[in-house]
């Protein structure tokens, strides 16, 4: 069994994932997340932003659901950006 680099949860053979240089796998939305940033982060609201903001994924979300999380943020604020 093949675990995400990221999540640590199975990557199941229809998961989409990203191969890492090193073999290393991740869903994809995990690889997305290591570039894109947490769900607070794209909406301006972490330290990046806020001097002494503790805010970072979504509280009760497995880190796999924060990754699927920042990935709707993200393609959801691409398409205001587009519009």
């Amino acid at each position: 069994m093949v675990f995400c680099f990221h999540c640590q949860e199975p990557v199941a053979p229809d998961d989409p994932v990203h191969r890492y240089p090193d073999g290393d796998l991740a869903h994809k939305n995990c690889f997305m997340r290591t570039i894109i940033g947490s769900v607070a982060h794209i909406e301006r609201r972490c330290g990046c932003y806020i001097l002494d903001s503790g805010e970072t994924d979504p509280e009760g979300l497995t880190v796999r659901q924060a990754a699927d999380a920042a990935v709707a943020a993200w393609e959801h604020q691409q398409k205001l950006l587009v519009n």
